[in-house]
């Protein structure tokens, strides 16, 4: 049986790191132990009492450490106040957040300041309780608080060892407490002028938590106050007010308050800010904001308010706006009449109607200009009629019966605007009046200022209504217009003028001139800009009259020698030095006897730098139209550079394509960046040549192209004319180039298992167009990754590799390396890339050929892929120099394993090989060494790889006391499973008494029945498509023989899958027919899972509890510590001899499967990996699960033997 579980337990690889809840299985080893440690930081906390609010709990010790070397968890705490406790006062809280706390409460004792803190079970964890500790807080319930040094101590225990007591100081401060004032709501209403003063706010509430009297108080008007007519006023009555005196500011509406030594009481000061009063003689309505405050001395409170409204009652009175109504005379048109006081205000205190007004410029009133204008729209100025006297600027309002309403003589008043007739009025300000009478009471009279502004009028340009025609290349230029006229209402001369060609001008070729007569165009100049097509006329001094400018204007002709025909819009503008006139035009049709011509196409041609290849000329104008008016063939075109030409870059290409082009060739000049197209006689017809520029291309021959937009022009000519130029341009954009990277010729030779790595390819090369440097790499086996025994790996040697850097990802086989900075030079990068490795930590099954992915950047662009090969050079055999040994009881004889490669290589093995005894009663191996403990045959097999041998052994003698070897936890074995086909022995004689195998849950004779039924039942062979040439073919075809496994639908066992919770647990109780105990652990997650029954009788044996949380997770894969913990709750684990060694460099001392996995060890069952490791958290396959039942099972004789 030690032999079954050491063979079982070394099959499992694959790590995941999972404390299961399966408890203590082994009795835990006694160690020395100090208990709990408990450690502070320094200083103080700090606690400061609140203002008008609850105190803000203080933490005592955010850092406060907890340790312990004797245990995990600890069961209870105590937290309390020893020095300066105040009951009533001091209370310390803890609350559990649920997530790092476990399953700690706490309950405090208020009368003696002790807080106990409590985990059921004693199953919080030190860091839960850490946590739990560091959360903790004081704070007082008192409003002014002792203010002594508290001292809080701390102390935890496990149950059986309780710590030191820790203290930390916390320092108590207590707040002076804010007063309070309170106001009552709503608002006091008050009539200005009335004799009694009117009490603010009878209802105002005084309060201080900490003070029973108060120093001072302030009473304000913040809004709307009202200087010398506002008063607030105060009077002690002598009684209820104590000896607080009060006195008022009447500038700035201020009433303070005192009471000499601060000895009135929140009641006397109370009664006293009820009492303070409001009075008023404003004349100004509205709001007033009373504003309160109350001090003890040290604090003031906030500020409150209360409403007093305002009302005042008023006579017969208008009131018009702030400011002023501006008027600006109009330019060249009638002026716009401007509203006086849109919003003048009337107020009527007791009639309703008025009789008549008076609306009166009053200053700077000017006869003959100004006007007052009103008119009744009809609709809300009742029947008030108005007229106006112009010689003193009076304007009458009246309503006959006196029955307009004072809401329509306000409308009134408001619309009446104020105008002046003149050109160019008198700028001064106007001020306009207003009074209204009701036939009894007269208003006040009101003003407002009328701002008068005067236009300079614009000068007027007017053109006749005809074209003028001109025939391109006349000798005699033509007056343009002859009849066009020039006026300005404000200006009897103007200073200067301009003729302009605003449309289709041909510079150069169209002429505007001007000749003065000397007679009547006074002293008017000109100067023409023949770039711009402008004519500008002057007049020194602006003294040329109206008349002598239009004569000027009408003597100005045009002349053009342009090929260009159409209309050309003569634009005139005329000014008089303030002001510009609106442009007239007028059109001269010019006619042309036209060259060729051509037009390019809107827009822009692109073209961009090809990445790594030669760039891809682009066509300049694949949409150029050339036409004629009386040839029908060209002579010669020149396509050229124009703007922006980069010699030796830039190049322009003809091809002609032998059937639209017609006999055009061409030639290039690089230097000067100019095409020649040429039709040998000038036959080239004009499609001809069209189709000829339309092929024209553009392309650059640098790498990085100058990305300067390029213009390129066109030219035709028919030997007597030579067309237009036009022109496109050309828009060059750079290309940031791909980094490459080339692996070399061939593959890359590697000995699987061998410790040396290969470098994968030495002749790699990266290269990158326009970056001297790059930014990364990734080096990735891309093709049948071996995931756990593939490495790919990169060493700097700090030389000639730069400050490249590398990280392996082991689960995707991906070697990503990088350059802080992308400061790594191509050549650092193609040396780093040429000495990454590949090796392969183990024999691996998987002997394909690995492809070696390599891929660089340059921090903006990845290369594309390039490849090598890894050829595994794989494991053919394994031999030994004889399989037949002897060996005497307490003897040991060694044996040497060679294992033979594919390319006829050999080399020793034998610490690298998985050594196994069939009965491990006769003998144990341990790397090659074979010691004999029984008289016996037996077979010992060694397994390297995809490969095994087995060596028949004999041992002779009578077992020797205490000789042999027992099981090392050193031995240099390999953990993959024994794959190869096992030599059976004859069966031994069964002891007069059978060893008990299983443990209790186990009943061995159902067991027993439910095998043979089902070998019985299965008469069919069961197989499996991908399970025939595999290692656990056997142990699988056996598991289906007595149903305990079906497949996949799809004919497949997927045996190199991974195995669940789930699954392993099913596949336990159906191997071995168990039935539900008597244990009742409740597990809350499994409830809709598949294998719930099954985890339900394995929980209910006692051989899973779940995690702390009361979760299975079934779905989570099995590992191989969890696999150990599950099989010895269910196999017979018997104690070795003392003094084996039984520790793994790989188990950690807090590891939670630690006992159990060195139990085993020490019993015999396992013997680990090599370098005395044991990866206890790997994952299972599905084949190596069955294989781990199935020898199990196979550890009963009688089962045994049924299964064959």
């Amino acid at each position: 049986m030690k032999s079954l579980l050491r063979k079982m337990l070394v099959l499992v690889t694959i790590a995941l790191t999972f404390q299961a809840g399966f408890g203590n299985y082994i009795t835990p080893t006694t160690f020395a132990a100090t208990g709990p440690i408990l450690t502070l930081t320094g200083g103080s906390a700090s606690f400061v009492a609140g203002d008008n609010s609850s105190s803000t709990p203080v933490a005592i010790d955010y850092g406060i450490t907890v340790t312990s070397d004797s245990g995990t968890t600890l069961e209870s705490a105590t937290v309390a106040i020893t020095g300066n406790f105040h009951a009533g006062e001091d209370v310390l809280m803890f609350i559990n957040h649920g997530q790092t706390m476990g399953n700690i409460t706490a309950s405090y004792n208020a009368a003696t300041g002790v807080l106990t803190l409590t985990s059921a079970g004693a199953t919080a964890t030190l860091a839960q309780w850490q946590a739990a500790l560091r959360t903790i807080t004081y704070t007082d319930t008192a409003i002014t608080p002792n203010t002594a040094t508290r001292t809080v101590s701390f102390t935890v225990t496990d149950g059986v060892d309780t710590s030191n007591t820790a203290t930390r100081i916390i320092t108590v401060v207590a707040t002076n407490q804010t007063p309070i004032l309170t106001t009552s709501g709503g608002s006091t209403n008050y009539i200005s002028g009335a004799l009694t003063p009117v009490a603010i706010d009878s209802g105002l509430m005084v309060s201080d938590l900490d003070n029973a009297t108060l120093a001072s108080a302030s009473v304000s008007i913040i809004s709307n106050f009202d200087a010398g007519k506002d008063v607030l006023v105060y009077t002690n009555d002598g009684q209820t007010m104590g000896n607080i005196t009060a006195s008022y500011t009447a500038s700035t509406g201020v009433l303070t308050l005192t009471s000499a030594g601060a000895t009135a009481t929140l009641a006397q000061w109370q009664s006293a800010l009820r009492s303070i009063s409001f009075s008023s003689t404003s004349a100004t309505p509205g709001q007033r904001i009373i504003s309160y405050s109350v001090n003890d001395g040290v604090k003031t409170s906030v500020a409150v308010t209360r409403t007093v409204e305002v009302k005042v009652i008023t006579p017969l009175s208008l009131t018009t706006s702030s400011g002023s109504a501006s008027f600006v005379a109009g330019d060249n048109a009638s002026s716009i009449p401007v509203v006086i006081d849109s919003a003048i205000l009337l107020t009527i205190d007791s009639s309703t109607t008025l009789a008549s007004a008076t609306v009166a410029i009053t200053g700077n009133l000017q006869v003959g200009e100004d006007l007052l204008l009103f008119t009744n729209n009809g609709l809300n100025k009742g029947n008030i009629v108005a007229s106006y006297t112009a010689s003193n600027g009076v304007l009458t309002l009246t309503s006959a019966g006196s029955t307009a309403t004072w809401p329509q003589w306000q409308n009134a008043l408001r619309s009446i605007a104020y105008a002046s007739a003149a050109i160019t009025p008198n700028t001064a300000d106007r001020t306009v009046s207003f009074n209204v009478t009701d036939g009894v009471d007269t208003s006040n009279t009101a003003t407002r200022i009328v701002t008068v502004a005067t236009t300079d009028q614009t000068p007027i340009v007017t053109t006749s209504g005809s074209t003028t025609n001109y025939i391109s290349g006349a000798s005699t230029p033509v007056s343009i217009d002859s009849a066009l006229t020039v006026f300005d209402l404000d200006n009897a001369t103007l200073s200067s003028a301009t003729v302009s060609i605003a449309s289709n001008f041909d510079a150069g070729k169209d002429v505007l001139e001007y000749t003065n007569d000397g007679v009547t165009m006074g002293n008017i100049t000109s100067t023409y800009s023949a770039s711009t097509g402008v004519l500008t006329l002057i007049s020194s001094g602006g003294t040329a009259t109206l008349a002598q400018w239009q004569r000027a204007l009408r003597g100005v002709s045009f002349s053009s020698t342009s090929a260009t025909p159409g209309l050309r819009n003569i634009s005139y503008i005329v000014s008089d030095g303030t002001k510009t006139s609106v442009a007239a035009t007028h059109t001269v049709e010019v006619t042309v006897i036209a060259p060729p011509m051509l037009t390019t196409s809107s827009g822009s041609s692109s073209f961009v730098a090809g990445d790594n290849i030669p760039s891809t000329p682009v066509v300049i104008d694949s949409g150029i139209t050339v036409t004629a008016d009386s040839n029908t063939t060209l002579a010669s075109a020149t396509v050229a550079i124009t703007g922006n030409l980069h010699v030796g870059e830039d190049v322009l290409r003809f091809i002609n394509d032998g059937l639209t082009m017609g006999n055009i060739t061409a030639s290039y000049n690089a230097s000067t960046g100019v095409l020649t197209l040429t039709s040998s006689g000038g036959m080239a017809t004009l499609v001809q040549w069209q189709a000829a520029l339309r092929s024209i291309t553009y392309t650059n021959t640098a790498i990085k192209p100058n990305t300067a937009t390029r213009v390129v022009s066109f030219t035709v000519t028919d030997d007597d004319n030579v067309s237009n130029t036009a022109a496109r341009t050309v828009m060059v954009m750079d290309t940031n180039q791909t980094p490459i990277v080339t692996t070399s010729d061939g593959s890359t030779n590697y000995i699987s298992g061998t410790s040396t790595p290969v470098a994968i390819d030495g002749g790699l090369t990266v290269s990158d167009l326009d970056n001297a440097t790059l930014a990364s790499a990734t080096v990735s086996i891309a093709s049948h990754f071996d995931a756990g025994k593939d490495v790919l790996a990169y060493i700097n040697d700090g030389a000639s590799m730069g400050n490249i850097t590398a990280n392996y990802d082991a689960l995707m086989g991906v070697l990503t390396l990088t350059s802080a900075g992308g400061t790594a030079t191509l050549a650092q990068w193609q040396n780093a890339l040429q000495a990454v490795t590949y090796s392969n930590t183990q024999v691996s099954t998987n002997m394909t050929t690995r492809t070696i992915s390599f891929t660089v950047s340059d921090g903006n662009k990845m290369s594309g892929i390039a490849t090598k090969s890894i050829t595994l050079q794989g494991l053919n055999s394994l031999k030994t120099a004889t399989n037949t040994l002897s060996v005497s009881t307490g003897q040991t004889v060694s044996v040497a394993i060679t294992a033979v490669f594919s390319d006829q290589s050999q080399r020793d093995v034998t610490s690298w090989v998985t050594w196994t005894v069939r009965n491990p009663s006769i003998a144990n191996v341990t790397s090659g060494r074979v010691t004999g403990k029984a008289a016996g045959s037996t077979v010992v097999s060694a397994v390297y790889g995809t490969q095994s041998v087995d060596i028949n052994l004999t041992v002779t003698g009578t077992p020797v006391t205490g000789s042999g070897s027992s099981p090392s936890s050193s031995t240099n074995t390999s953990t993959s499973i024994d794959n190869s086909t096992p030599v059976k022995t004859e069966p031994s004689i069964p002891p007069a008494k059978e060893t008990k195998h299983f443990q209790a849950l186990v009943e061995t004779d159902r067991l027993v029945a439910f095998i043979k039924g089902a070998l019985a039942g299965n008469t069919v062979a069961v197989t499996f498509q991908d399970a025939a040439s595999h290692w656990a073919s056997k142990d699988i075809l056996s598991a289906a023989k007595i149903g305990i496994i079906n497949g996949y639908p799809d004919g497949r066992f997927k045996p190199d899958a991974s195995i669940t919770r789930a699954e392993f647990s099913a596949l336990l109780v159906k191997a071995f027919a168990l039935r539900s105990g008597s244990g009742t652990i409740e597990l809350l997650d499994i409830q809709n899972s598949w294998a719930r029954e099954s985890i339900e009788i394995l929980a209910s044996n006692g051989v899973i509890n779940g995690y702390s949380d009361g979760t299975f997770h079934a779905d989570y894969r099995i590992t191989r510590a969890e696999m150990v913990a599950m099989i010895s709750k269910i196999l017979i684990v018997q104690n070795s001899a003392p003094g084996d060694a039984a520790t793994f460099v790989d188990v950690a001392p807090k590891h939670w499967a630690k006992e159990i996995i060195e139990t085993a060890a020490k019993s015999g069952l396992l013997e680990g990996k090599s370098q005395n490791r044991f990866e206890p958290d790997a994952n299972l396959t599905r084949a190596e699960a069955l294989t781990v039942i199935m020898r199990m099972l196979r550890e009963n004789p009688t089962i045994d033997q049924l299964l064959g």
